[in-house]
């Protein structure tokens, strides 16, 4: 009864949210938006972004996981991203998951290790999202006329990356020498956490810029395929927190929860657009058209989907929390 709950809960909160959606936005009015949006433009921007995404990601991971793990060359890494393309429309955990068991299957690379270094990865994630969204909503009043006041977010994302830096440098450090603290390094999660040297960590720095930076500029130009003049300083501002809450596991994929977030900041509470019916419209045909296109990539991965598929179904959930990534 417990893991049914687990199952169903995700796509009940989804419903909710695009019920809400469109008792704002009636489904016609956002149905004519879409058919009106220049969709060619649209299928081409986020063609070249996908196999943009999946050059950086799986350049990083074969990077990545030789560092921390077991050599593991290009080819394999393309194998793992796109292998986890299938699976992460299902759950977001399923898919990283099922990177994690294929290092196990292939690698025999303990469990909790290939977690650690995933969760070092994912802690780089929250620094550049957190530095992206704190740059948006420091130039977007300035730019912005009537643009509402963002000092108070944006202290929380300084706040994230503040704390996240701390974290980082607790583990790689041995000072100060508090029992609690020892413990807490001593973890093995943090395994990775106390290995990584400042290159390290430059080089994911700078990949993962690229990856975050990617989806602001898609956001950027396929809302103009929609018909909407989105101001660049509102989408960098805007367009980490979608991302972050696409990537809550409370809703698969971040149906329901990403268009109810891109309808509160991309209207014109910040300066953006007028049109909620565009925004719903291109709110829908972002996560459609990224899930077709990394599944038609992922594809190519099939039997490797398949394997991990089993080895995920022996071992249940995964060790991993989520993060925005998607």
């Amino acid at each position: 009864m417990k893991e049914e709950a687990k199952t169903f809960l995700p796509w009940l909160v989804a419903a909710g949210m695009i019920y809400w959606v469109f008792t704002r936005v009636p489904f016609v009015e956002a149905w004519e938006a879409a058919r009106s949006a220049d969709l060619a433009f649209f299928v081409g921007v986020m063609g070249c972004a996908i196999l943009v995404w999946f050059a950086i990601e799986s350049t990083l991971y074969a990077w990545l996981f030789t560092r921390f793990n077991a050599p593991v060359d290009r080819r394999e890494a393309r194998s793992l991203r796109g292998m986890s393309y299938l699976l992460t429309p299902i759950n977001w955990n399923v898919g990283k998951a099922a990177v994690i068991l294929r290092l196990k299957q292939t690698k025999d690379v303990p469990l909790l290790e290939s977690t650690s270094t995933v969760m070092f990865y994912q802690a780089v994630d929250g620094i550049i999202l957190a530095g992206l969204a704190t740059a948006g909503m420091t130039l977007l009043p300035g730019l912005v006329s009537g643009a509402e006041d963002l000092s108070e977010p944006r202290g929380w994302a300084l706040a994230i990356i503040g704390f996240t830096i701390l974290n980082l440098t607790i583990l790689r450090t041995s000072w100060p020498e508090f029992r609690w603290l020892r413990w807490w390094r001593d973890i093995s999660i943090h395994r990775a956490h106390r290995r990584f040297e400042a290159h390290d960590l430059a080089i994911l720095l700078v990949g993962k810029t690229a990856y975050h930076f990617l989806y602001i500029v898609v956001f950027y130009f396929g809302t103009m395929a929609f018909g909407i003049d989105l101001p660049f300083a509102l989408a960098l501002a805007a367009t980490p927190v979608i991302q972050v809450v696409g990537g809550l596991p409370i809703s698969p994929a971040g149906l329901g929860t990403q268009q109810a977030a891109m309808l509160y900041f991309f209207g014109t509470r910040f300066g953006g657009s007028d049109s909620e019916a565009a925004i719903v419209a291109f709110g829908f045909s972002f996560p459609v058209a990224l899930t077709l296109g990394r599944c038609l990539l992922g594809l190519f991965y099939w039997r490797d989907f398949s394997a991990a598929r089993e080895a995920t179904d022996d071992v249940g959930e995964s060790p991993e929390p989520a993060t925005a990534d998607t």
